[in-house]
């Protein structure tokens, strides 16, 4: 079963469980933004998350700055803001987690694989900085690079890392982007050709922003493992943290009992940023690089791509997209999984597309985080609790409550986007973000961009879609 945005009145799975970001990052770990600890416990209750991740714990000038402002007042694994200004902020709890890049040789490449570590306490975390010191890991930013000869390597120093304390835990982070373990440069089949033998110490893994379980299910390596989803935010800002969550199903807010739903695949459901809107979502090559001028691009389907997978503006090699990949691997696994037919066990989802982004394009306004955009999020929130809440709430009840909120061009762009009806056009590619377009909907198996002119000086333009049924 899945539910996607179409689906109105979600069962009541989509009401239950502790919702977690649990992949995010400090300014240490280069990007746009900085993770604020006071935004973060300002904003989170807003958005309906409950425990979030600090991001970049090995860091030491991060570190520095948890140790003086976080405390485990319960002494579980669950950290609290010291200095909170009011009771509410108190309901965002944070665990220790970083991201590492493992790197190691596959083939004639060195292949650069995200994961994402967690961690019970400051004393494990003090502990891994030494080990990794012991690697010779020279960690000058937020996300530490483990450098390693082989996959013998690679297993036995994670093994490592884990062995620290029982409840540290590990999993692949977005794993079908280029930094992910099933990124297409270079490629491998299945993850133990890169981790070795702590391949079996594996319990979940991250979808990432570009895919959802309707792409992953087409992958049967990851059939048993555990599905989560997470923002990878560097922002506490409400269009970052908190765009992907997970629900898992918790007897009580402690760390040990998070690590046991992740181990034993305890989760109620995950919301998943719609994947045409992430960055690698489908193949192709963005303007303004490679000799591209700014307004040269293409962008293809799966099977739509050129066979050779040469760009027709530049004339270089494209990088399968993540649902292109997710295909491949589906039959360099054995497999010839259809994409919309799901597999394995049973994932609860839905799909979202932050507020503020809904109210950016209703007001016309490219920066989703002005004041004004503030103003009506807060107007929305204030009425229906959290964000959360706007995809699982009734159709007609929230109708109802925006349209004695807001004005009528606000409220349908909401409702239209609860409806399914939008799209990103053009969709996610090559590290360029879809654009939001409410209205219209979209095939994303049907699409050929090609707006630029060929290296062969014929002149090509086509125009937003071509789809042929």
């Amino acid at each position: 079963m899945n539910a996607n945005l179409d689906q109105i009145d979600l069962p009541e799975i989509f009401r239950k469980g502790v919702i977690c970001d649990l992949h995010a990052h400090s300014s240490y770990a280069g990007g746009t933004g900085s993770l604020d600890l006071t935004t973060a416990v300002k904003n989170m209750p807003k958005k309906g998350v409950q425990i979030i991740g600090t991001g970049d714990c090995l860091y030491q000038p991060w570190l520095k700055i948890l140790k003086e402002k976080l405390h485990d007042p319960d002494e579980n694994g669950t950290f609290e803001l010291k200095e909170a200004e009011q009771e509410k902020d108190l309901e965002t709890k944070f665990i220790l987690q970083t991201e590492i890049a493992i790197t190691a040789p596959v083939g004639v490449a060195r292949k650069n694989v995200h994961c994402v570590f967690l961690w019970p306490n400051f004393n494990a975390v003090d502990e891994a900085i030494k080990l990794l010191e012991k690697f010779g890991v020279k960690n000058s930013m937020g996300r530490p690079f483990l450098t390693n000869k082989n996959r013998e390597e690679t297993s036995d120093r994670i093994t490592k890392l884990l062995e620290i304390d029982p409840l540290v835990e590990f999993f692949p982070a977005h794993i079908l982007v280029p930094l992910g373990i099933y990124g297409p440069k270079p490629a491998i089949t299945f993850m133990d050709d890169f981790f070795g033998e702590v391949a079996s110490r594996i319990h979940a893994f991250e979808t990432g922003l570009s895919a959802d379980p309707s792409i992953c299910t087409l992958i049967p390596e990851l059939d048993k493992l555990t599905l989560i989803s997470n923002s990878d935010a560097h922002s506490a800002a409400l269009n970052r943290l908190g765009r992907e969550l997970t629900s898992f199903d918790l007897k009580k807010v402690s760390y040990e009992e998070l690590i046991d739903a992740i181990r034993n695949n305890r989760v109620c459901y995950t919301a998943e940023f719609h994947p045409s809107e992430g960055r690698y979502f489908l193949t192709g090559h963005r303007g303004g690089i490679r000799g591209h001028k700014e307004d040269e691009f293409c962008v293809f389907s799966p099977d739509r791509a050129p066979k050779n997978m040469v760009c027709p503006i530049c004339g270089l090699t494209m990088s399968p997209g993540v649902l292109q990949r997710a295909i491949e691997l589906s039959k360099a696994q054995g497999s010839e999984r259809e994409f919309g037919t799901f597999y394995g066990q049973k994932r609860n989802f839905y799909r979202m597309v932050p507020l503020v982004e809904i109210l950016a394009h209703a007001l016309g306004i490219k920066n989703s985080n002005t004041k004004k955009v503030t103003l009506f999020y807060e107007i929305i929130i204030g009425a229906i609790g959290n964000e959360c809440k706007l995809w699982t709430t009734k159709l007609e009840v929230l109708t109802e409550i925006l349209q004695q909120l807001v004005d009528e061009p606000i409220a349908r762009a909401i409702i239209e986007v609860r409806k399914g009806n939008f799209c990103f056009s053009p969709p996610g590619f090559d590290g360029t973000y879809g654009e939001l377009i409410i209205g219209e909907t979209s095939n994303y198996q049907n699409i050929e961009i090609i707006k630029g002119a060929k290296r062969a000086s014929q002149q090509l333009t086509l125009d937003r879609f071509s789809t042929k049924d």
